[in-house]
């Protein structure tokens, strides 16, 4: 059965992405040396999620959060080592500091504070009153910078997913307007098919009635022509019934026989 692949949750993604901006200032882009930048981030891992991961993990986180860079195997193999024997001490110290005695612990805290600030002393004598307010003090800021880098992290997780919202509505924009601009292009090649569709049946219009015009002309000729050679046959056809009646009388009068339909009276 194969094992599900890591996805951080929300809340470990939004601590990595605060982690990341602060590494990417402080170790800008180096193609021929990404140690420093993997070490950091092998450690910003370990912070968001308290887990040390395989080389191909950390590959996958960085092409999730990082794509731009391209480390090797070997160095996100030499950094996760780097991180596990860091670790390793530190366990080793919280370990003797927890074995310590209580008035130490304080003494130790008190100078941690006060060389943080600049004013270690050398022979600061240890009272139980500075030690609680030491100690006060570190709570308060403590969590007073926990609190800040909680709101830091939602600010940024928010203007990191209200820019990916921004960038996603620019490109639904811009493919908005790539399709209204070849829609208005569809449209005027359209538009021109139409207009030269219009002036073809104008033209088409044009020839028919043209043509309609010639053939009621030529048909207006031919009937005038038929009347005329109608006239014309009969009047030669009554010309050659007169001829024929005339011819007919003549051969009568000569004696011709009558035939019986022409013969007069009964049959």
């Amino acid at each position: 059965m194969t094992r599900p692949v890591f996805q951080p949750s929300d809340d470990e993604a939004r601590v990595l992405i605060n982690r990341l901006q602060m590494i990417n200032a402080a170790h800008p882009l180096n193609s021929r040396d990404h140690g420093p930048f993997v070490r950091a981030f092998v450690r910003a891992v370990f912070e968001a999620t308290g887990k040390t991961f395989s080389p191909v993990i950390y590959r996958r986180l960085l092409d999730a959060y990082a794509p731009e860079r391209r480390p090797s195997t070997s160095t996100l193999e030499r950094a996760k080592q780097l991180l596990v024997d860091e670790l390793a001490l530190e366990r080793e110290g919280a370990a003797e500091v927890a074995s310590a005695d209580a008035p130490h612990l304080a003494a130790l805290i008190r100078d941690a504070v006060l060389e943080g600030f600049g004013e270690r002393p050398v022979h600061a004598p240890y009272t139980a009153s500075a030690s609680a307010s030491a100690v006060s003090d570190v709570a308060f800021w403590r969590e007073r910078s926990a609190q800040a880098e909680l709101a830091t992290a939602d600010a940024q997780a928010q203007a990191a997913r209200l820019a990916g919202e921004l960038l996603a509505a620019r490109a639904s924009c811009d493919a908005l307007a790539s399709e209204l601009a070849a829609t208005r292009g569809q449209l005027s090649e359209q538009a021109a098919q139409i207009g030269k569709l219009a002036t073809e049946f104008e033209h088409a219009r044009l020839f028919s009635m043209r043509a309609i015009d010639d053939a009621r002309g030529e048909t207006r000729a031919w009937r005038e022509r038929c009347a005329n050679v109608e006239a014309q046959a009969a009047a030669r056809a009554r010309e050659d019934n007169i001829l024929l009646e005339t011819f007919r009388q003549l051969a009568y009068q000569r004696g011709a026989t009558i035939p019986a339909v022409l013969q007069k009276g009964p049959k």
